[in-house]
């Protein structure tokens, strides 16, 4: 083994001049003696006082055998080369930053604490990292645009939202016309805007816009720019962040069309209410005004000089029982009696009457399919409807007239289609047989169409506006669905849907009447005193006596009473206190073969579902005229 070579310490003046160095100076000679360590290097040792000149550097800093320092001290002596690299102490927890230099016979290094640079540059990539994930969780893409150099710098979740991987464009070098490719064309001039202000006033400027991503996708964005100054005041950069807001636009609409559809159909339930009211205390007063003039028609000779006044005002009652029957048809409540139908013939049928409805310059032209499905359909209102339809379109048309398309046919609808119609309806997706009625007249902006359901809303003359209130409420009434197309200058077209019905379509016959006589005693319980009076003077004329009672508890104390007394009970549906239905209820119980005819403004069809298999023995729609009493009464007591 050859000897080392002698320990060669340093000289004064080398010594004077790294005493001064305030980080830790290490300096080792080839054999790995320690020739020299400062007062900050001595201060990592245990033993700061220890004199540590030629001692070997692995025996009082033992760590560093197992470190990066060992490795690259035999590389800076076999290179003689300088090198700088980074070193960690576990013991005190501390980063240093390492610079070798090679000498004559060794190496010196010093030691600079990197420590707290470490743990900043942690937090600054950790709050980074959180703010990335923060913008992505929020969809929020952010771009920085340096006026002077003229390049841009964007976040991985602005590629993204723009159809592209991070870093797949190099935005450092996307300039600002570049950029603007992927502005819709029709918002590149407010954008251009929004940035010069942005420019001139230093605040943040706000602004809506639609983004055509790689894919050619349109998505809208909200987008707000911010400049910021250096120290001489002058724009140096701009900053922004742009957040994709298509899909809250889209649900926004979608929530105002529904919250409109809801509006709409609670409007059209409270007037429904207030028309079925109006309609209801009507016909009580068109009872007695119907029942007397049927009675003074009764008594008078066919040469009496008032007979033709009384029968005017039986007539005129007849037209205000049809204005009646608008209003119940609006409330919904309209459907008197269905049976299966079939569209196409009805409209047929009607072929003479609608062309005397539509004005002299207006032809009407029919498209009907053959053999339709049935539907379950109130005729006289099916008419009711296809006129009110045919009188709107010819109103539509300009004086110099025009073609007005009636169509009928068979259509498939799911809920999508349904959702398009007019709100207010049950109707479900199914199969349907619809009447379609389209003219060529100027059409209806929205404003109008969102108001033409709307009782006595009109475009015409003062006097109109129930009919397509009232074509509502019988498709209400008969679980249908209207569809309205029209616009400005192109016509309008009004589809209606009726369910299709599994029944056969068949024949009916009406019975006719004729004059007869009865016995025994009848019981009127009506809480209108008119009714009540004509009713007994129609029925006492047909040879009945007549007891009369004005509320259900007073009807169920005389039939409890007399169970036996009353051949026949006519009861209203509508009363104060006890209504119809409890009354029915509690007279069946005092006498369970008693025959009850239940009398109704309402249809026949939405009374008579809440007596299904509780023994009502008719019905009787108001207002009635004698030969409709006649014939409820003959039917229930068999004559």
């Amino acid at each position: 083994m050859s000897a080392l070579p002698p320990f060669v310490p340093l000289r004064p003046e080398q010594i004077a001049l790294i005493v001064a160095n305030p980080v830790p100076v290490l300096v080792l000679d080839g054999c790995e003696r320690i020739r020299y360590v400062n007062p900050a290097g001595r201060a990592l040792s245990e033993d700061p006082a220890e004199d540590l000149t030629g001692v070997v550097v692995w025996d009082r800093y033992p760590a560093l055998i197992d470190s990066g320092f060992y490795r690259e001290y035999r590389r800076v002596l076999r290179e003689r080369v300088a090198l700088r690299f980074e070193e960690y102490r576990p013991e005190a927890d501390a980063w240093y930053t390492v610079l070798a230099y090679p000498m004559e016979d060794g190496l010196i290094a010093t030691l600079r604490d990197i420590t707290q640079e470490k743990r900043n540059a942690d937090a600054v990539r950790r709050s980074e990292q959180t703010l990335r994930l923060a913008q992505e969780s929020a969809q929020i893409g952010t771009f920085v645009r340096d006026l002077r150099l003229r390049q841009s710098e964007w976040s991985d979740h602005l590629y993204r939202m723009l159809g592209f991987e991070p870093g797949e464009l190099d935005a450092t070098e996307i300039d600002h016309d570049t950029s603007k490719s992927f502005i819709h064309p029709d918002d590149l001039e407010a954008v251009r805007n929004t940035w010069k202000r942005a420019l001139i006033s230093g605040g943040t400027e706000r602004l809506r816009l639609r983004i055509v991503r790689r894919d050619g996708q349109v998505r809208t964005f909200d987008a707000n720019f911010f400049t910021v100054r250096d120290q001489h005041d002058e724009a140096a950069r701009v900053v922004g962040t742009v957040r994709d807001v298509t899909e809250e636009l889209r649900a926004a609409e979608e929530r105002a069309q529904l919250e409109a559809q809801m509006q709409q159909a609670q409007k059209l339930e409270s007037l429904g209410v207030l028309a079925g009211g109006i309609a209801h205390d009507f016909n009580n007063l068109l009872v007695g005004i119907l029942g007397n003039a049927s009675l003074a028609l009764l008594d008078l000779s066919s040469d009496s000089p008032v007979r033709q006044s009384v029968a005017e005002i039986e007539q005129a009652a007849q037209r205000a029982a049809e204005l009646t029957r608008q209003l119940l048809a609006y409330a919904g409540k309209g459907r008197f009696v269905v049976e299966p139908v079939d569209a196409s013939v009805v409209v047929r049928e009607m072929t003479a009457l609608l062309r005397t409805a539509v004005s002299r310059n207006a032809q009407v032209r029919l498209q009907l399919a053959d053999r339709l499905p049935a539907i379950e359909a109130d005729v006289t209102q099916l008419r009711q409807v296809v006129m009110n339809l045919i009188t709107n379109a010819s109103d539509a048309l300009p004086e110099i007239g025009g073609l007005i398309h009636v169509h009928t046919g068979e259509q498939t609808l799911d809920a999508d289609y349904l959702a398009q119609c007019v709100p207010g309806t049950d109707a479900e997706p199914g199969r349907f047989v619809f009447i379609e009625v389209r003219d060529e007249g100027d059409g209806m902006d929205e404003a109008t169409r969102a108001r033409i359901f709307d009782p006595f809303f009109t475009t015409k003359f003062t006097g109109r506006g129930l009919g397509l209130a009232a074509t509502l409420g019988i498709m209400r009434g008969h679980r249908g669905a209207i569809r309205v197309y029209s616009e400005v200058g192109r016509g309008t077209s009004m589809k209606l849907h009726f369910p299709v019905h599994s029944a056969a379509i068949e024949e009916t016959t009406s019975p006719v009447a004729s004059e007869w006589r009865g016995a025994g005693t009848i019981l009127i319980v009506d809480d209108e005193p008119s009714v009540r009076a004509v009713t007994r003077a129609l029925l006492r004329r047909r040879g009945f006596e007549v007891d009369e009672a004005a509320t259900g508890d007073e009807a169920i104390t005389m039939v409890h009473q007399q169970p036996d007394r009353f051949r026949l009970v006519l009861l209203d549906l509508t009363m104060p206190g006890l209504n119809g239905e409890d009354t029915f209820r509690e007279l069946r119980n005092a006498s369970p073969h008693l025959k009850i005819i239940l009398m109704s403004g309402y249809n026949e069809q939405e009374v008579t579902r809440l007596f299904v298999g509780r023994g009502l023995a008719a019905f009787l729609q108001k207002p009635f005229r004698v030969e409709e009493l006649d014939r409820a009464i003959r039917t229930v007591l068999g004559e």
